[in-house]
């Protein structure tokens, strides 16, 4: 017997699940599949083996931080993750026009996440510069994908400002740019970066929580007129598919700027 894969031996947008393909070996079949190739995405026949268990130790999180009581901060994560979890299925249906269906769920997970351990009392909610690297760690080990990886370096990125001694907004521009860097994403691409920075932008400026809201929201609006995507799933699409149809990150980061500046 013979293995293949797992493997994503072929590809397309907005497919979910995965196939199984089993098949009856004969000497021509075994000798065509352990055939060396040149083509580079082949995965090598893998002859079926007992497996041998190894025993790894547990690695620690990266990342310790103390527990502490804050319950205006607290009042904030549990906002920003209920907005996110509520958010959840009218996310991916908009992201199912654009994507590949499931930025709802992604930006759940990781919410989920953090308000189960705001919850239980394990995040150092009085120390915000620690409480915003637990939250970047734990986004990128939850969320997956590049979502997860770019609001990890967002998050990070913005702890190791606020730890330096900048004002909160100053340490979250300075995420935004790091996310910029890595991502490669620009205002105007159609992502959340045209709701997050005009946001920050305010913020910055020494506008209120609600102007920054209001900023946010004009960002995404303005994302459904955008009729080119310049990164994530949404480049794959002409305009027609994109014209009308606001980018789902930015709508996200909209409706958490929206809950906030309620508190």
């Amino acid at each position: 017997d013979y293995l293949i894969g797992p493997a994503p031996l072929m590809t397309a947008l907005d497919m979910k699940g995965f196939s199984v393909t089993s098949m009856t070996l004969t000497p021509l079949f075994e000798e065509a599949i352990c055939a060396p190739v040149e083509v580079s995405g082949w995965v090598p026949a893998v002859k079926i083996a007992p497996l041998q268990p190894v025993i790894a130790p547990r690695e620690a999180t990266a990342q310790t931080a103390q527990p502490s009581d804050n319950p205006t901060v607290a009042a904030f994560v549990d906002s920003i993750c209920s907005t996110l979890i509520a958010s959840e299925s009218e996310l991916n249906k908009l992201d199912a026009q654009v994507g590949d269906g499931d930025t709802g769920s992604t930006f759940a997970a990781g919410a989920r996440q953090i308000q189960r351990e705001c919850a239980d009392n394990k995040l150092p909610l009085n120390a915000l510069s620690e409480l915003l690297a637990v939250t970047g760690e734990r986004l990128a080990t939850v969320m997956g994908g590049s979502s997860g990886v770019l609001m990890a370096i967002f998050f990070t990125a913005a702890a190791q400002q606020l730890a330096e001694g900048d004002a909160l907004p100053a340490a979250l521009q300075q995420g935004l740019e790091k996310m910029k860097q890595y991502g490669g994403a620009q205002p105007g691409d159609r992502t959340l970066i045209d709701a997050l920075q005009p946001a920050i932008e305010a913020l910055v400026a020494g506008k209120s929580l609600a102007e920054a809201a209001d900023a946010a929201q004009q960002g995404s609006d303005a994302t459904a007129s955008m009729g080119k995507a310049k990164a994530g799933r949404s480049s794959y699409l002409n305009s027609a598919n994109l014209n009308g149809v606001s980018d789902p990150g930015a709508v996200a980061v909209a409706r958490v700027f929206a809950a906030l500046k309620k508190l």
